[in-house]
């Protein structure tokens, strides 16, 4: 079964498949979502093909088990991040265990480990009904899984009991993860010639006081009780923009930041956290306007213990739980009611351009999986 795993993800890494809205590489998920459509066809599983908008595809297909209303939601992306600075980056390298290529590990591995196990069980009875999905854009904005929620795990005939999102997780079962909230100052002041500053108010400058307090409260949330799994909420600024010329007193400049959010974090914290940078360029020198905004966010995940995860815990070898920094779509599932978990391959390099999936690690992850499954037979 190894060698049907990697050629699955041989072929999966020769679509392209880069997020079109992150790189202009980019082409859609369509083509890949067919090819995934057309493996469930052979197997004869009936499988779908959603659109989202125009080239921006997800993949269903439905294993009907020998108990119809106990389902297991299997999931996995099928975009990547862009390709610069990688050579053949849609060509599988193969260099003793480690399999190379855009995708591998981030997290087309894991879509490979759902092509296995769709085989497998469409010749060897299955005890559960696996719901399979491949969803579009969750390195942005996580249009597809929106899509999958409000319109295709409604239609099915009951909640699945658990979700297993294949991100790469180097085997262990990642019980939680991180959100994040995305937010920006846009600071507005006066234009006018670099020599007459007096007859201008320049926008650029108080971006310092709001930069400060960024840092104060990093420094802070640094030093709050860390959780068990996530450690501490963290915050970066990720892009500054600002005037129209070296010889022009600027009269815009706008900040922007993500804020990483740990399960139990209220929106009542960012909302005064946007507040005192605001009031930190309020306060500046000068007779600068500012607007802030949060712009985007995406909750965190906690799935409490209980003996289905247990189980999949024992079937992965019993190791440790633990927490991912990233944000993942598990997520959502989990907001409409689906106990939801990270399980998948260990692995180097998600958005790098030396990214490598574990061949071992790949059939161990496809083999926990499949005992799991059986194992809800006994």
């Amino acid at each position: 079964m190894q060698d049907q795993l990697i050629q699955y993800l041989t072929h999966l890494v020769q679509i392209n498949s880069v997020n079109p809205d992150l790189s202009a590489a980019g082409q859609g998920e369509r083509n890949i979502a067919e090819y995934i459509h057309s493996h469930f066809q052979l197997l004869e599983i009936p499988s779908d093909i959603h659109t989202v908008i125009d080239d921006r595809c997800n993949t269903t297909a439905v294993l009907t088990g020998r108990d119809k209303n106990r389902i297991l939601l299997l999931n996995g992306h099928i975009d990547t991040v862009g390709v610069d600075g990688m050579d053949d980056p849609f060509t599988l390298k193969k260099a003793g265990d480690r399999l190379y290529g855009r995708g591998t590990y981030d997290m087309l591995a894991g879509c490979a480990i759902q092509m296995g196990l769709a085989y497998y069980f469409s010749q060897h009875p299955c005890p559960i009904t696996l719901v399979f999905t491949f969803v579009a854009d969750e390195e942005n904005l996580s249009i597809g899984m929106d899509h999958l929620v409000e319109h295709f795990l409604p239609a099915l005939p009951v909640k699945p009991f658990l979700g297993i999102f294949l991100e790469p997780t180097e085997e262990h079962i990642g019980i939680s993860h991180k959100g994040f909230a995305w937010f920006e100052v846009e600071i507005k002041g006066v234009a006018a010639h670099g020599s007459r500053p007096e007859q201008g108010v320049n926008a650029i400058f108080p971006l310092s006081y709001a930069l400060k307090e960024l840092d104060a409260i990093n420094q802070e949330l640094a030093v709050e009780k860390p959780h068990p799994f996530l450690g501490h909420a963290t915050l970066h600024p990720g892009l500054i923009s600002g005037g129209s010329a070296q010889s022009v007193i600027a009269a815009r400049a706008k900040l922007n930041w993500e804020r990483r959010i740990l399960p139990g974090d209220r929106q009542e914290k960012l909302d005064g956290e946007l507040q005192r940078v605001i009031s930190a360029v309020e306060n500046a020198t000068g007779d600068q306007k500012v607007i802030g905004r949060q712009i985007f966010s995406r909750p965190p995940n906690e799935s409490k213990e209980n003996k289905l995860i247990r189980k999949l815990k024992l079937a992965a070898g019993d190791k440790d739980y633990c927490g991912m920094s990233y944000w993942a779509d598990s997520a959502l599932a989990a907001q409409a009611g689906i106990p939801s978990i990270l399980f998948g391959p260990a692995g180097h390099g998600a958005h790098a351009v030396d990214e490598w999936v574990s061949a071992d690690s790949l059939i161990d992850t496809y083999k926990a999986i499949k005992k799991f499954i059986l194992d809800l037979g006994g």
